[in-house]
């Protein structure tokens, strides 16, 4: 009983350390706090039932003699998603500990099917392929996914699923004759074939180990220890049938079918975006009429509040921003001091910021147009730089609308290698650049390179010291970004705005929620030849500093200081605007659900 009871505990604890070691190895885990996440708990419990279960009810030796086959899947799965999650940018990363939790069912499935199937006389080669068809499932679905990496150079995520399901006969020759090499073909059907062999090595090796077993499967041969085979067999075998459906491909082909989910909004937007395009047009002036060549940058930020800016919060204790500081005192700049997200979420932030849907007009998606549409359209070349995976939920309206630019970058980087994409880009006349950087997404001390983290101002005793090093990084990053496109780039506007703000307590989401996960930053500049052109735009601008802005409202605000003004555009929407409508008493957040003025910083 002592020998069952340390086996039971020793082996999650190990194993949970060693995965600990792994990710931490990744980066993203840099402290013990990066792992206090409820499915990591999951994973680690599940470690426990099953390790707890197997050794009181197995006999121990029986338990050593299948181990050499039991851990093959679980490693394959766990060590391909420690991996994705933890080495190769996988976003979404609360969902790692769905895989851990799979894993640890894996391991007991070998152990329950055989001691059930084991000494049953008859059918001996059908429990043996049930067995080995398992095992091809759980072989191919890692080997897909790794594969799809290798060729792709990016994870099989849900828009490559929307395509396999959208994918008829004709495209599929076509994609052959393309990418379909005959090297391509023979390695595939090497590839398969390894599957295949691999299954049938495991289920023959499996089923042979454990009809030579000699002596009882179970610990005893009472009734206790049947009724407990039932209960894990049960319990194991249950929990495997429910949790293969929340990791890969499953759970993204759910998102795909789920009526009213986030996908179907997605979808629902990307058509419209298709269909609206075809009835814009613009109002005079005609923004193809040559007088605005230059550049524009767009910059959106992730998870910035203002409140942790000294550009916008004067009384805040550490300088992390001192470029911005420097800058606000010009007449070439104007701050949005009271600027608000939409939503204390990417997905709908910058689903409505980027388009012309928002809170207080067409926020159904139904007739909108984004502001890439709008660019292209006014005969500007675009170009999207994104250092988020392009893979993530969380994402993919921005990716959505990122995938209509005319060229577009997604780089596995820190923020500040945007100047080197600058760079080595090829340059145009007129052009819209959009730069999504990774800003403060938690882990923030993941976000800031490591020769910089002592060299930014931020002094080690601050409270917030790893989140105020990535505003303190990325204050220097748009500093390299204005500099560089200043002298290079004839820019003529840089706009900055953040998807939402932070809660240092609970980061941003809906439930519990708190004002400070929809505080962002909010800045205009424009360049003196810009304003020289039209000089009624940075009077408004300056006016409006100390007036409610909410993100939502970025599409109209962009599209009137490019001067690219479609039948989607709103002048009472544009911050830019004499008609600017947006006061204390009208501006919401969180679907309007949210009064700005409810707001306890304006209650004191």
């Amino acid at each position: 009983m002592k020998k069952a009871l340390f086996s039971s505990i020793l082996w999650p604890i190990v194993s949970a350390l060693v995965i600990m070691g792994l990710l931490h190895l990744g980066g993203d885990f840099a402290d013990i706090h990066s792992y206090v996440q409820p499915r990591l708990g999951a994973g680690l419990l599940i470690f426990f039932i099953v390790s707890f279960g197997l050794n009181f009810v197995m006999d121990r030796n029986y338990l050593k003699i299948l181990l050499p086959i039991a851990v093959i899947l679980p490693l394959l799965w766990m060590g391909t998603f420690t991996w994705a999650y933890g080495f190769a940018s996988l976003p979404e990363k609360k969902h790692l500990g769905d895989y851990y939790v799979l894993g640890g069912l894996l391991f007991a499935l070998p152990y329950v099917y055989t001691s059930i199937t084991g000494r049953i006389r008859k059918l001996k080669g059908l429990w043996t392929f049930i067995a080995g068809l398992f095992a091809f499932f759980m072989l191919l679905l890692p080997f897909i996914y790794i594969g799809y990496y290798i060729l792709f150079g990016g994870e099989m995520d849900m828009f490559a699923m929307l395509a396999v399901r959208s994918t008829h006969l004709k495209e599929i020759k076509d994609f052959l004759r393309t990418m379909g090499s005959p090297a391509h073909i023979i390695m595939a059907v090497v590839a398969f074939l390894f599957v295949v062999s691999l299954a049938t090595a495991f289920a023959r090796r499996l089923m042979k180990k454990a009809r030579s077993f000699e002596g009882s499967y179970l610990r005893g041969d009472g009734k206790g220890f049947a009724l407990g085979l039932a209960v894990i067999s049960i319990l194991f075998v249950g929990g495997f049938y429910r949790q293969i459906t929340h990791v890969f491909p499953a759970s993204m082909i759910r998102a795909l079918n789920s009526k009213g989910s986030e996908f179907s909004l997605l979808q629902k937007l990307s058509d419209n975006l298709d269909k609206n395009v075809k009835t814009m047009a613009f109002v005079l002036p005609d923004p193809n009429s040559g007088i605005d060549e230059g550049t524009h940058i767009v910059i959106i930020g992730e998870s910035a509040s203002r409140d942790h800016m000294k550009a916008f919060t004067p009384d805040y204790p550490e300088e992390t921003t001192p470029w911005l500081s420097e800058m606000a005192k010009t007449k070439d700049f104007a701050l949005g001091y009271k600027a608000y997200s939409n939503f204390p979420n990417t997905l709908f932030s910058l689903s409505y910021a980027m388009t012309s849907a928002s809170q207080y007009g067409d926020s159904s998606f139904e007739d909108v147009v984004s502001m890439v549409d709008v660019a292209k359209a006014a005969g500007y070349y675009t170009t999207w730089i994104s250092f988020h995976n392009r893979s993530s939920m969380s994402s993919a309206g921005v990716t959505m609308i990122a995938e209509r630019c005319d060229d577009s970058y997604w780089e596995k980087n820190y923020d500040g290698y945007t100047l080197d994409i600058l760079k080595r880009m090829p340059k145009h006349k007129k052009q819209v650049i959009f730069i999504n950087i990774d800003g403060s997404h938690y882990t923030y001390i993941a976000r800031v390179p490591v020769n910089l983290r002592d060299k930014l101002g931020v002094s080690a005793g601050d409270k917030y010291h790893d989140y105020d090093l990535t505003i303190a990084y990325d204050d220097l990053v748009m500093k390299e970004i204005f500099e560089y496109a200043k002298e290079n780039l004839n820019m003529k506007s840089m706009i900055y705005f953040s998807d939402h703000g932070e809660n240092m307590e609970h980061y941003h989401t809906t439930s519990p929620f708190f004002y400070d996960m929809v505080h962002i930053p909010f800045f205009v500049y424009l360049s003196p030849d810009y304003q020289a052109a039209h000089p009624e735009l940075m009077p408004v601008l300056k006016a409006h500093e100390n007036q409610v802005f909410t993100n939502d409202l970025a599409f109209d605000t962009v599209t009137g200081i490019w001067r690219a003004r479609t039948n989607f555009y709103h002048s009472k929407y544009d911050w830019s605007s004499k008609d600017y409508f947006l006061t204390m008493d009208n501006a919401t957040t969180f679907e309007r659900k949210k009064k700005i003025a409810d707001d306890p910083v304006w209650k004191k």
